[in-house]
């Protein structure tokens, strides 16, 4: 019976270290050549966490074998040092650097219910733009801001021109008419500085209209430039309740709302793989130093991060500690919103705000100019 239980765990051990090994591999391989990465990438935290825990136990049942999970973990530390921040004493404040340009990404979910009858003081969307004017940064990077045009809604942008922010770009991408009125929604950058210069390139899917944007301010008295984008969503709870506004994928109209979760989830990170390598383009073609802010909608251990973070620094990385989730949802995993800075730039603050008013947290930077 012992030789049996010891045949069981050796089997199941040697079945995890194979997977983890595999998910060792996600940053590398697109998901176009092995449709499982996009899995692993997810599952990654968990796999290593119980990796560790068969190291553990191999420990006290065999110290070579013990020997052997350990250079597993060491053969994934890109992405265990991907996902983990190690900065537990990094001090986050929401006082402002004197000096430096406060820059913020929020997927801010169209700032909530734009109507006039559910405004107040207390409203979420008054308390998102409350917390904006409190921590005042100089630009925002938004997701999912969505412009209501119709009698009854309150302009969002109206409310940040009330709020300083005086220079804007937005994208518009998406446009739906409804009876009430038209909805415009995209990517939006606001700032409190000039913009010089602005522009966009949409991404390889017309039907379902994203762009990664950029604008270009002063920092001191140099250029510098400023990339937001959001890749698509995977749309796992869609329910098609209004057949004029329903969403196409790759001019399909019935994937969004008949495909099974697995399937989109195999299926959505081919065309984040995609959105990536032409945003890095995109962003290479770049005159000057420059900072990105996006919802990637991919986990750091994905191919989609890697691309996109080659060359640059990850601002939770350098001040954050632990899995840095930025979704206001379970599992605590889930960070998909990123700060990523260019080497010439000094990241002096990094602030999380984990306040429950979109389906994403708040991020914000403190950046100069290194000597």
């Amino acid at each position: 019976m012992k030789r049996f239980f010891y045949l069981v765990f050796a089997t199941g051990s040697s079945i995890a270290a194979l997977a983890y090994l595999l998910a060792c591999f996600t940053p590398y391989i697109r998901p176009q050549s092995f449709w499982p990465m996009p899995f692993l990438a997810l599952g990654f935290p968990y796999i290593a966490l119980f990796i560790v825990f068969l190291m553990i136990c191999w420990f006290f049942i065999k110290r070579k074998v013990a020997l052997l999970f350990l250079l597993l973990i060491i053969i994934g530390s890109k992405n265990i040092f991907s996902t983990i921040g190690l900065h537990p004493f990094s001090k986050q404040t929401n006082e402002k650097k004197i000096g430096c340009l406060r820059i913020m990404t929020w997927n801010v979910r169209g700032f909530d219910n734009p109507s006039e009858f559910s405004d107040s003081p207390h409203s979420v969307r008054q308390q998102m733009f409350q917390y904006i004017e409190q921590t005042d940064p100089d630009v925002i990077c938004m997701q999912e801001f969505a412009e209501h045009k119709a009698t009854s809604l309150i302009s969002t942008t109206t409310e940040l021109l009330d709020l300083g922010y005086n220079y804007f770009y937005r994208t518009d991408e998406i446009y739906f008419r409804q009876h009430w009125g038209i909805i415009k929604s995209g990517t939006a950058i606001f700032s409190k500085i000039p913009i010089t210069n602005y522009g966009k390139q949409m991404y390889n899917d017309p039907s379902m209209p994203e762009n990664i944007a950029y604008i270009d301010v002063k920092m001191g008295n140099k250029p510098l430039r400023i990339f937001a984008t959001h890749f698509k969503s995977l749309n796992l709870e869609a329910v098609l309740v209004d057949s004029s506004s329903r969403a196409r994928y790759h001019y399909d109209s019935t994937f969004i709302y008949t495909a099974s979760k697995f399937e989109k989830l195999k299926t959505f990170p081919k065309d984040h793989a995609i959105e990536s390598e032409m945003a890095k383009a995109y962003m290479g073609k770049s005159p000057f130093p420059y900072i990105f802010c996006g919802d990637l909608n991919s986990v750091p251990t994905s191919y989609p991060y890697h691309v996109m973070a080659n060359g640059l620094q990850d601002a939770f990385l350098q001040h954050g500690f632990g899995l840095g989730t930025t979704m206001d949802s379970l599992p605590a995993t889930l960070r998909i919103d990123f700060l990523l800075v260019d080497k010439r730039i000094a990241i002096k603050n990094y602030v999380k705000n984990e306040i429950h008013l979109s389906d994403h947290f708040p991020q914000f930077i403190d950046v100069e100019w290194k000597e």
